[in-house]
């Protein structure tokens, strides 16, 4: 990842964290954020959610529910 698209992501990721979206429906929360960031792909905004989930949560807390969903949407291309 490209430094401008890291600190894009990063910036998402706070956006998320700020607005308690991280946990939210996939769709409302990609909505949210086209509203604010309309320039961000889906892939980027998934990125961005990973991220938060990740920021939200020491490793040792993770279930594994959230341990799979962020799998999968790591996988997503």
């Amino acid at each position: 990842m490209e430094e401008k698209e890291n600190k894009e992501v990063l910036e998402v990721a706070s956006i998320i964290i700020e607005k308690n979206l991280a946990y939210k429906d996939f769709d409302k929360v990609i909505n949210e954020i086209k509203k604010i960031k309309p320039n961000l792909s889906e892939s980027e905004i998934i990125e961005a959610i990973n991220v938060a989930k990740r920021l939200l949560f020491k490793p040792e807390y993770l279930t594994d529910e959230i341990k799979k969903e962020l799998k999968l949407w790591d996988n997503i291309d």
